[in-house]
Order: C-alpha cells, then sequence, then structure tokens
C-alpha cells in the first residue's frame, strides 16, 4: 500500500495540540473528508476507543476521487503527548501522528498516512490535515 508522510511545526504546545487530538469532536476540524465525529467510549483517545466517523459528501463533480470516511475509526496506539496511531476501518487508512516540542516550544508534528491505492489518498493528504491542524490550534491574534 502507498505510503504518504508530511512534517511540519504546528503553532501551539504539544500539550495544546494533544488536549486537541483528545478531544474526538475536533478530528472533523482537521481531517479531510470527515464532517462528523462521535466517540462511542469515555476515554476517546485510548487504544481500542472506537469513534463512529461521517464523511463529508459533496455535490460538486470532481474529477479527483475523494476518500468517503465514512465507519468507524480505531485508536490502535497512544503514548500520551507523544504519538497516536488509529486505522479509518471501512476505508483501510492507517495513519501515526507523532508529536514532539521544539526548542521554541512549539509541537514539531509528522503524519504518516498508509492507504489502498484507489481510495483517494494522494501525496497531499497528510499535508492538508497538518495544515488544517495547525490552523486549528493557532492562538487567537488580538
Amino acid at each position: 500500500m502507498p505510503r504518504y508522510a508530511a512534517s511540519r511545526v504546528l503553532p501551539a504546545t504539544v500539550d495544546a495540540v494533544w488536549a486537541v487530538l483528545g478531544e474526538p469532536e475536533s478530528f472533523a476540524d482537521w481531517w479531510p473528508g470527515v464532517e462528523r465525529v462521535e466517540p462511542t467510549v469515555r476515554r476517546a483517545l485510548a487504544p481500542g476507543a472506537l469513534w463512529h466517523v461521517e464523511g463529508a459528501t459533496s455535490s460538486k463533480p470532481s474529477l479527483r476521487r475523494r476518500p468517503q470516511m465514512m465507519g468507524d475509526l480505531l485508536v490502535i496506539d497512544v503514548e500520551p503527548s507523544s504519538r497516536v496511531t488509529f486505522q479509518l476501518v471501512s476505508e483501510r487508512i492507517d495513519a501515526e501522528l507523532r508529536l514532539e516540542p521544539t526548542e521554541d516550544g512549539d509541537a514539531a508534528a509528522t503524519l504518516t498516512v498508509e492507504a489502498p491505492r484507489f481510495a483517494g489518498v494522494g501525496r497531499a493528504f497528510p499535508s492538508d490535515a497538518l495544515s488544517k491542524l495547525a490552523a486549528l490550534v493557532r492562538p487567537p491574534t488580538g
């Protein structure tokens, strides 16, 4: 299966990013193709946790296939404030997100995504997800 990865420094601390990752509802705000997420357990970011995912639907015609992202997300492994791995079960998409602090106190993030060849996940997918995550954790200006 093709594997794609991207890295980016996020404009927040590792703890602030981890807090966002720990809220399943925020997954839809940064993962491309997801519109809604509902956790099925209380401790949402724990190994074995299952989240129900609903994909975004588009009425616009497109030449590129987008993943439907319907079904379940299974959290596979968690190293608090450091790493989370999960699988979008129906799409057979495996993902790993690693975080580590930079010297400036921001979070360096690396997202690796492995998906079947025609699942609609391409080279830009992890970069797009990290861009949306960066926008989500960016502190408000004012």
